[in-house]
């Protein structure tokens, strides 16, 4: 039942009670929504799906427990979550207080515009992708992207042959895929592949034991040159009995530890169907993409043998880029929208400093600096004055979670501030120190960013005294090539200034990380007035 008073619609249920300071009828219009949620004492919210909207959580007071999917943790005053669309949701009062939230509801949705893929047909030598994609700039942004909607992602051949797939894979069906006696998972798949009689949807597959993935084909006309599979997830709960008896027949098969086998199993993510739908008809944008990258190639080759076109290769690629970053982009949206979450974060930040708590509230806007910036200056070259401001909010960030246990010490050139680097070149170098150097650590840890200039060179390092590693076991290390802030730093480095830069790691274990990196100067803003 509901009842009005001044202050708003209350809203009453068997747990408590919710005060809509913003009409909850605003959603169903396309609009945000607000209000203070209160639980009663040893309360539990029913377990339910936000199917058309997002939500942002600020505890107020009291503690809890808050489950989103199949993930749950423990909350308390201050501390802010986001529940995304279409997941499992449940809050559960285990004091003996109220438990207070304020709670911002967004609409939710997703599209993508779709395009028909390139009308020409590759003929037969054509069929073969792998002659004519960027392994590297494919790989990062394929990784990057598999990140955001956490899920596995992988590209075959027309044969079903694996090319390559992204490193948050499960471990589970990385063992069967990598078992060197058997086929077992690509003849599973080269079936699926084989049973694919309409291109122009997702193809819905169970691989082995209840795990699902959907397949999309990579075509040109009437002619599939390739595949992108993406998944390996549940979509309900497996039966523990039915896992076991799987594990046992895998086991005797490719002489696994069943142990080992049933540890991997039960990591495999629960999902839900329609995600993993929306999820796929992004990457039929990327498909379709993938498409005119190989039959522009393709065309190019047909008209000189012996070398491809720079300027066909590099649209080729451009294009590829823009759709991966679109399809990126749209489905970050589908989460969360950014000038929302702007708007909240400030809300709740100018909430917590009206009650007192400062700290949160400069902790906040920090946040809400770095996120603003990431977004909006991604690929420009800006003043070094600016990429300093960011990097402050960023270690302050840090400070606040680290506290006593982290010392930073920055020096930089003052006559330097004025000159142009690229845009998010220091803060993944400061984040990569922190995180693999002092994590976990109890000691204190102690990190020097110094920025100097030697003739027409802007010389950085950033130097920790972590846990470091040993640079000669390069596949182990986490600063080693595969790091993604890393790679992204050395992208940037090599498209602002070709081969005319440095870049370069030191290290040893238990004695700290350096790493340092040169580039020529740029456009002075202050003496060119630019």
């Amino acid at each position: 039942m509901t009842q009005f008073d001044s202050g708003g619609k209350i809203q009453y249920f068997d747990w408590g009670t919710t005060l809509w300071y913003v009409d909850p009828s605003n959603l169903e219009r396309g609009r945000l929504c607000a209000g203070i949620v209160t639980f009663n004492p040893y309360t539990v919210e029913e377990l339910h799906v936000h199917s058309n909207n997002e939500q942002v959580i600020y505890v107020i007071s009291g503690s809890g427990k808050q489950r989103i999917g199949t993930r749950e943790c423990d909350i308390y005053p201050r501390d802010i979550h986001h529940v995304p669309p279409h997941s499992q949701h449940q809050i559960i009062n285990t004091g003996s207080e109220e438990l207070k939230l304020f709670i911002v509801y967004t609409p939710a949705g997703f599209q993508v515009p779709m395009k028909a893929p390139a009308a020409a047909p590759l003929n037969g030598d054509g069929a073969d992708i792998k002659a004519f994609i960027d392994y590297q700039a494919l790989g990062d942004i394929l990784s990057k992207f598999s990140d955001v909607i956490g899920m596995g992602l992988s590209i075959l051949d027309y044969n079903g042959e694996l090319i390559m797939r992204t490193r948050n894979y499960p471990d589970f069906c990385n063992l069967l895929s990598d078992n060197s006696s058997s086929n077992y998972c690509t003849s599973k798949i080269q079936e699926a592949c084989r049973q694919i009689d309409c291109f122009d949807k997702p193809y819905l597959f169970k691989c082995c034991n209840d795990i699902m993935s959907i397949i999309i084909p990579i075509y040109s006309g009437n002619q599939v040159f390739g595949y992108i599979i993406c998944g390996q997830v549940f979509l309900k709960k497996v039966d523990e009995g039915v896992a076991r008896k799987n594990m046992k027949y895998l086991s005797g098969r490719f002489h696994i530890p069943e142990a080992q086998l049933l540890r991997l199993y039960s990591q495999i993510r629960l999902e839900l169907k329609n995600r993993l739908y929306l999820s796929a008809e992004a990457m039929r944008t990327v498909a379709s993409c993938i498409t005119d990258m190989v039959a522009s190639a393709k065309r190019q080759k047909e008209l000189d043998s012996s070398k491809m076109s720079i300027i066909e290769e590099q649209i080729a690629k451009a294009k590829l880029e823009k759709a991966l970053r679109e399809a990126d982009l749209k489905l970050l949206q589908s989460q969360i929208q950014p000038h929302f979450l702007f708007n909240t974060l400030n809300t709740i930040a100018q909430m917590a400093y009206v009650d007192g708590a400062e700290r949160v509230a400069n902790l906040v806007w920090n946040l809400s600096d770095l996120l603003r910036y990431t977004l909006k200056k991604n690929e420009q070259l800006v003043p070094l004055s600016e990429e300093l401001k960011i990097l402050n909010s960023y270690l302050q960030i840090q400070l606040s979670r680290f506290g006593d246990r982290l010392k930073i010490d920055l020096d930089v050139q003052e006559a330097l501030e004025n000159f142009l680097i690229p845009s998010m070149l220091l803060q993944p170098l400061a984040e990569n120190a922190i995180i693999h150097g002092f994590e976990g650590e109890v000691r204190q840890g102690n990190i020097k960013i110094t920025i100097g200039a030697v003739e027409n060179y802007i010389h950085c390092t950033i130097q920790d005294d972590g846990i470091g590693f040993d640079p000669a076991n390069k596949k182990d290390s986490p600063h080693g090539c595969n790091n993604i802030g890393l790679s992204s730093v050395k992208n940037r480095l090599q498209y602002y200034f070709n081969n005319n830069y440095t870049f370069e790691i030191k290290s040893k274990p238990q004695a700290g990380t350096t790493v340092s990196l040169s580039f020529p100067k740029t456009g002075d803003t202050h003496h060119a007035g630019n």
